[in-house]
């Protein structure tokens, strides 16, 4: 996205530059916008009028030295100098005193000036693009979007196709019950927007990221390693990635159905944002089914899920076929569903993101 242009020197901003500096030297401050009228000043009085010295130096370009100001004006004895933002004159620094003496002081002055308006002007900056971050991804994810609106608000951003998404959310809780601190999140987002390729802000609790091109690795800059994410491939096609983006508002709802960043746990998208849409009750009961499975039948449930035969889901859990049948026989027998079956084995598949959904209710991100 294109910068925006400078706004005119701010009277607030630059009496805060002046109160800020101040303190430090004895000698009273000026500072005159682009036309020449004093905008900040310890002598309040002064504010508003015309600083006939300050037209000079905007004329020439130059530092000028005031030795006998004007009858009827407000000038005062001193030195003034440029005030150069950027490469671009937006004003004048004026120290009040001997002109010859002042003179020397004007110059660092007006330099500490420049580089005071110029951090300030970069935190706008960094607000200005954290705020329009916010806006299109709170856009992209309302599910009232249209694609002709999201790909004009896109192409605002400087993000041109193929789009992805990606969504990062806090680990489980630590052991006192705290969640990851949020002042991370909010580094991250710094740090992403940043590029111009990338979109990030914190909604709904998560770290979500839009951009051109393929989604980042799984580690945020910022993040912790084991905070959960989800990522989708590019696409060309805006309604795909608004459908995209209204997924990633359901998992917002519960953090546990968000993989783990480094877990190499089989993960499905489309079963995870079904869970995540049930009543909460129904959560409940589907969770209550698997409640009494351990972790080796539950790691069999996943592996027979994901894999073409049972001899394949007995080796990637490194058990022999027969023991992994016995324990098949087991899931049948404490929860009522065949494994064997597509339909229950569909079922014990949302039992089991059930009980992640429940076992972890937030994202922690705020």
């Amino acid at each position: 996205m294109a910068e925006h242009a400078r706004p005119p020197l701010s009277g607030d901003l630059a009496q805060r530059v002046v109160d800020l500096i101040a303190p430090t030297i004895s000698h009273n401050i000026n500072v005159m916008d682009e036309h020449g009228t004093i905008i900040a000043c310890l002598d309040p009085d002064r504010r508003g009028t015309l600083h006939r010295g300050a037209q000079r130096v905007i004329a020439e370009g130059r530092g000028v030295l005031v030795t006998s100001p004007e009858p009827g004006t407000s000038d005062r004895p001193g030195a003034n100098e440029p005030l150069v933002v950027d490469g671009e004159l937006r004003g004048v620094v004026g120290v009040t005193g001997d002109p010859h003496e002042v003179a020397p002081l004007a110059r660092v002055v007006a330099l500490t000036v420049q580089l005071l308006l110029a951090q300030e002007y970069e935190q706008d900056a960094v607000t200005r693009r954290h705020t329009e971050a916010r806006d299109l991804i709170a856009a992209l994810s309302s599910g009232t979007a249209r694609p002709a609106a999201a790909r004009a608000r896109l192409a605002a951003a400087g993000l041109a196709p193929p789009w992805s998404l990606a969504l990062w959310a806090a680990a489980a809780p630590r052991p006192d019950g705290s969640a990851a601190p949020p002042g991370l999140a909010e580094t991250a987002v710094v740090r992403i927007n940043a590029d111009a390729g990338h979109r990030a802000a914190v909604l709904h609790g998560a770290l979500w990221l839009v951009g051109s091109g393929a989604a980042p690795a799984p580690r945020a800059p910022g993040l912790p390693p084991e905070s959960r994410h989800t990522a989708t491939a590019p696409t060309d096609d805006v309604g795909v990635l608004l459908a995209h983006a209204e997924e990633a508002r359901a998992l917002c709802r519960y953090a546990g159905l968000i993989p783990a960043a480094a877990s190499g746990v089989p993960w499905s998208r489309t079963i995870a944002v079904a869970v995540a849409h049930l009543p909460p009750r129904t959560l409940e009961n589907l969770a209550g089914r698997v409640a009494e499975l351990n972790g080796a039948l539950r790691r069999t449930v996943v592996a027979v899920a994901s894999t073409t035969s049972m001899q394949a889901a007995a080796d990637s859990v490194y058990v022999h076929r027969n023991t992994l049948l016995q324990r098949v026989e087991r899931i049948r027998s404490v929860t009522g569903l065949d494994i064997r079956r597509a339909d229950h084995l569909t079922t014990l598949q949302m039992a089991l993101y059930a009980c992640d959904a429940l076992g972890e209710s937030h994202t922690g991100f705020t």
